[in-house]
């Protein structure tokens, strides 16, 4: 997708149907694959990844612009594909069936929401990274991804230490807002173990 993902939601939300068609185009080919490796049927892994984007687009005013839209329609997804596999267990051998439970009981594994959780959480991470001022973006990824001390900041950017320090202190205040509701069930942890 070459839009913005905040745009794209956005979009899809108040109806445009242009932007549903090119979530569709970026995320078909991908629910078969994720689909398809469950059901083992690519015929029947296309028509549900059909089924899911169609359903997204039914629930499109429902959509928080701020979340992962990924995420929403891989959980339709795998709803799906749990159904489909109980519907086709009533028609198979026990040998068959043995596996359609299994794959059930990892679709609906509790890894699966963390995954869910974790494509929601990244994407808010870049897009909040990517919306800070200029000056104060740098110095954040200076500080974190480069893991320079402030005053190294400072003598990089020909700038006072205090500056860089205020802009250190803004972007982590940025960032507690954005992710607050993340920070209780993930901990900083994971912010900082993505940015280290």
């Amino acid at each position: 997708m070459k839009k913005d993902p905040y745009q794209l939601a956005s979009e899809i939300k108040h109806g445009d149907v242009a932007s549903f068609e090119v979530f569709f185009r970026a995320e078909f080919p991908n629910l078969v694959y994720f689909i398809n490796g469950y059901l083992h049927d690519e015929s029947g892994a296309k028509d549900i990844a059909q089924e899911s984007l169609l359903k997204f687009w039914e629930k499109r005013e429902t959509i928080d612009p701020d979340r992962n839209i990924r995420a929403l329609v891989y959980t339709i997804a795998r709803n799906k594909t749990i159904n489909e596999l109980k519907s086709r267990s009533l028609f198979s051998n026990a040998v068959e069936i043995n596996e359609m439970k299994a794959d059930i009981m990892a679709l609906g594994d509790d890894s699966f929401e963390a995954e869910i959780d974790a494509l929601n959480l990244k994407e808010l991470i870049e897009r909040t990274m990517a919306n800070l001022p200029n000056t104060v973006r740098e110095s954040f990824m200076m500080s974190r991804a480069q893991g320079m001390t402030n005053k190294e900041i400072a003598k990089a950017k020909n700038m006072s230490l205090t500056g860089i320090e205020y802009h250190i202190k803004i972007s982590l205040n940025i960032f507690r807002e954005k992710l607050k509701e993340y920070l209780v069930v993930w901990g900083w942890i994971v912010f900082l173990l993505y940015y280290y």
